[in-house]
């Protein structure tokens, strides 16, 4: 039922607020595990790390933040950012999620006009960058650029499931002024890209927008593969 109904967002309520528990949660679905889906689909270490801009999430301060993915980038990413960014951790976060606070202030601006100027990026209780260790993983190989894409699909779908377990709805955001993210960061050259972002909050219908049941078309909802001749 959740991956059936699972929706993207057109607007958000900009009182809508995020539990801290769900934050959690949340950030945990998106840390790599052996034999745990999607990441047991994706074999190598992980490449992309979320910067978040947190507007609205309980007990947490309002800021841009760090989700380094692996050890690697939890040592890498301090030495290609700001130096004056904080890298502190998160007070109450379970000592696992290796989330860090780099700036301690409201960012809702600053985050929508890094989504070309897109009210959802504010209105949210969080936008996100996705960063890409981009430079020495092409170095691998062209085709490492469709494995980037690959699991920035596998961040977003982990991000749209858990909003809908969370009450919430998210929606991704293609549209973005990657070098002024980039700039923000404190990044140069093209050793670390953005590759896309995400946004997640608490949704305002639309009434003008129909909804159907999923596979409406068919005529019935128990679906089940056809065998082939």
């Amino acid at each position: 039922d959740l991956i059936r109904g699972r929706r993207s967002a057109q607007a958000f309520d900009p009182r809508g607020r995020l539990g801290q528990q769900e934050f959690f949660s949340l950030l945990d679905s998106l840390l790599p595990r052996p034999g745990i889906a999607p990441w047991d689909s994706l074999p190598w270490k992980p490449r992309l790390h979320p910067m978040l801009f947190l507007h609205r999430v309980d007990g947490v301060a309002p800021g841009l933040y760090a989700l380094p993915r692996s050890p690697d980038a939890l040592e890498c990413l301090p030495r290609a950012m700001r130096e004056e960014w904080l890298w502190e951790p998160l007070p109450g976060c379970p000592a696992h999620i290796p989330l860090r606070l780099l700036l301690p202030y409201r960012l809702e601006d600053t985050a929508q006009q890094l989504a070309c100027m897109q009210d959802i990026a504010g209105d949210s209780a969080f936008a996100l960058g996705m960063l890409a260790d981009f430079r020495h993983t092409l170095e691998l190989g062209p085709h490492w650029y469709r494995y980037l894409h690959w699991e920035a699909g596998a961040l977003g779908q982990c991000l749209y499931l858990e909003a809908e377990a969370a009450g919430m709805r998210g929606t991704g955001i293609g549209c973005y002024f990657d070098d002024l993210f980039h700039d923000l960061l404190g990044l140069e050259g093209d050793d670390w890209q953005i590759l896309y972002m995400f946004t997640l909050g608490k949704p305002l219908e639309d009434g003008r927008l129909e909804s159907h049941p999923p596979y409406a078309h068919l005529g019935r909802q128990d679906i089940r593969p056809r065998r082939s001749s």
